[in-house]
């Protein structure tokens, strides 16, 4: 049994790591994911003004200055660097987003993990315990020696104890 209490230990331990680093990466993707909307929030912003000044030089109305034309070519370059900024930026949340469903998968598996030892743990202390009985019960030198009544006590407290142990084989089988 202290082999269970072992592995149960190691999947905590596991666990506990990982969920350490998913709540930095919680914090890491709360910042980039701020950045990533500030930068398209400027692309936009750089995108509109840059349609209205092309929108006021491609109209007659309104004298092409040289402050106006170099306003256009500012505009132009910061569409471009917002871009590539937002871009990078979008990168960089997919990475932390992805590492974190990587986390998440891992924490469900460990979880799965846990529980399925904790449940063969019982079956073999159920085990144990339905040993000890029908040995007790069937009369052998480990148990009570007091002679059973009935002779075919013994066989059908055998043939109980095999068909629990199938049993047992079946759902750890099927569990897998």
């Amino acid at each position: 049994m202290d082999n269970y209490a072992e592995f149960l230990r190691r999947l905590d331990t596991a666990a506990a790591s990982l969920k350490k680093r998913q709540t930095k990466l919680d914090t890491a993707r709360a910042v980039v994911s701020t950045l990533a909307d500030q930068n398209e929030f400027g692309l936009q912003q750089w995108t509109k003004r840059r349609a209205k000044l092309e929108m006021l030089l491609g109209g007659n109305d309104v004298p092409a200055t040289t402050a106006l034309k170099d306003l256009r070519g500012i505009s132009a370059n910061m569409v471009s660097v917002f871009g590539t900024r937002a871009e990078r930026v979008s990168s960089r949340l997919a990475a932390v987003q992805a590492r974190l469903d990587e986390i998440n998968r891992s924490l469900q598996a460990l979880e799965l993990s846990k529980q399925k030892l904790t449940s063969s743990r019982r079956i073999a202390e159920e085990r144990e315990n339905l040993s000890r009985t029908v040995l007790g019960l069937a009369g052998t030198a480990e148990g009570i020696a007091a002679p059973t009544p009935d002779g075919g006590l013994r066989d059908d407290l055998k043939a109980a104890r095999e068909a629990v142990l199938l049993a047992e084989a079946l759902l750890e089988l099927k569990g897998n």
